[in-house]
């Protein structure tokens, strides 16, 4: 299955995905297919180990893969790829809530809702706060620095150019002062220079945390859109093993040479 699935990334339309990758434009189509190549590997290790004559025989490998186990997927509702170390890729466009932009920072940031609900007080708020016995924020205002907050770091996240959406029309809810600021002489989009905006420059990559000479550097000199593909964007090697024996190589080495540090020590 995982051979087959490579042997279609060599068709032009999906070998110009990997280019894009390389060269940093657009990160998303590869990252897709990272996760594509995590499927057909689960499907070999539990299901077929290799495609026969028997299997393709009255539709038996049509109806195990696409019919039961994509079918099985799909009702699942399989979530995106991620990455921790570069968990937005590059040439997609990330949908965050402020409270997930928090700490990060963006050349352009559209802030789609100017609105926050203001609540009410609780009863038991009202009973606990004066048994604090602390100088905070006023009870009847926590909602109002609540909001104070969150817009806060939501008009904190643009690097260049910040949009702020503008509504019109019944039914449409925007926080006082964004009202009187929107209301006024406020810059447009169609008045708007684009040419005057600082032009987007993008953070250095940091070089893996780990690595290793036989897993990193030998497999970075044989090829290295390989590298980026296996290391890179956890691609599922259609040969895994190879590339489990060069780390498992290296973490035993690693091993042995962390008891002799520590036996000598002791001696």
């Amino acid at each position: 299955m995982l051979d087959l699935f490579y042997r279609l990334c060599g068709f032009d339309q999906l070998r110009a995905k990997f280019s894009l990758a390389e060269s940093g434009e657009d990160e998303g189509p590869v990252c897709n297919l990272s996760l594509i190549s995590q499927y057909p590997a689960v499907f070999v290790d539990q299901y077929v180990s290799v495609i026969t004559a028997n299997l393709l025989a009255d539709s038996g490998f049509s109806r195990q893969f696409f019919s039961s186990y994509l079918y099985a997927l799909h009702r699942r509702g399989e979530s995106e790829y991620e990455d921790a170390e570069d968990p937005f890729p590059k040439g997609r466009i990330p949908f965050l809530t402020v409270h997930q932009a928090k700490g990060l920072e963006f050349p352009v940031v559209v802030l789609g809702n100017l609105a926050k609900n203001t609540k009410v007080p609780q009863p038991i708020e009202c009973i606990v706060e004066p048994l604090l016995k602390r100088n905070g924020e006023p009870l009847d205002r926590t909602a109002e620095f609540d909001a104070l907050r969150m817009f806060y770091v939501a008009l904190s996240r643009a690097k260049n150019l910040l949009v702020l959406a503008h509504y019109r029309g019944s039914g449409a809810h925007v926080n006082q002062p964004f009202k009187d600021m929107l209301d006024g002489d406020f810059l447009r989009i169609p008045q708007l220079d684009v040419s005057t905006v600082p032009e987007a420059r993008l953070d250095r990559e940091d070089l893996p945390k780990n690595y290793s000479y036989t897993g990193d550097y030998l497999m970075y000199r044989k090829c290295s859109r390989q590298y980026m593909v296996f290391r890179k964007y956890d691609f599922v090697t259609a040969r895994s093993q190879v590339l489990m024996f060069g780390n498992l190589v290296h973490r035993t080495m690693d091993d042995l040479h962390q008891l002799l540090i520590a036996q000598r020590s002791q001696g």
